[in-house]
């Protein structure tokens, strides 16, 4: 879901590369289908597709699963991954700020979720499966101009640990990845606010971005990618119902 560029892409990136057919949604149908194309052009490609969806609708969430569905078959891997909300305080986000995060961060999951959890899930999944939402390392801290994101996200993580519990023996299983900065487009906007509101040059606002990051430095796409990669392969068939942050130490939580 929603992986036509930045963090998402890269998963369907890594995942094309392990021989799996892959369907990917977007809401701009320019950048949908160059992520299709480049997708295709991986060595040994097995098939992969691209819906334009936007998550924040229910029309479009029920029409993605059911093309999925017709496309696969049934899934092995369902990666749960959405947009980025704007940045913003409690007294400068409106209503409008809210429903729109709402909508696209915690419902779709929650819609997503609801049918994974139901009655089809034998069909959806057979014996096995995984389910990884795409979260935020700042569920766990209430930092301020991500105030969004974090609320929004954190309903994930609880959602997640419960559905994890839900699917109990049917084989699959349910695991968060929490990134930090990385380099996509959204830090690419929070590096350009930095430069304009505070006059910074670029390398300057790169370094305040990621100067809490003990490796000192933003993370890359595809080390993301490789995480997924990772729980969603038989080495980690033990692992069910955590939430990992990744994130170059900038975390200050113990565990």
């Amino acid at each position: 879901m929603a992986s036509s560029k930045g963090l998402g892409f890269a998963i369907a990136k890594r995942l094309a590369n392990d021989r799996a057919e892959v369907v990917i949604c977007g809401r701009n149908k320019m950048h949908l289908d160059k992520a299709v194309d480049d997708l295709q052009k991986i060595d040994g490609c097995a098939g992969d597709y691209g819906i334009v969806a936007d998550l924040a609708r229910r029309s479009d969430v029920d029409i993605l699963l059911r093309h999925t569905f017709e496309l696969l078959g049934s899934i092995d891997c369902l990666v749960v991954n959405s947009g980025h909300m704007p940045y913003g305080t409690l007294e400068s986000l409106n209503d409008g700020d809210w429903d729109h995060s709402y909508e696209t961060l915690l419902m779709s999951a929650v819609r997503v979720s609801r049918v994974a959890s139901g009655s089809r899930c034998d069909e959806i999944f057979r014996s096995w499966g995984d389910i990884v939402y795409v979260s935020s390392a700042g569920v766990h801290e209430a930092t301020g101009h991500l105030l969004l994101s974090k609320i929004m996200r954190s309903g994930i993580a609880v959602l997640a640990k419960h559905l994890a519990d839900t699917l109990s023996g049917s084989g699959v299983r349910v695991n968060v990845v929490a990134p930090g900065y990385f380099d996509t487009g959204r830090v690419h906007k929070r590096i350009e606010a930095l430069m304009v509101d505070e006059g910074l040059n670029r390398e300057t606002a790169i370094e305040r971005v990621a100067y809490i990051n003990p490796l000192g430095r933003i993370g890359i796409a595809d080390e993301l990618a490789e995480l997924v990669g990772f729980i969603v392969g038989d080495r980690a068939r033990y692992l069910n119902g955590t939430t990992i942050v990744i994130d170059g130490g900038g975390s200050r939580l113990v565990m």
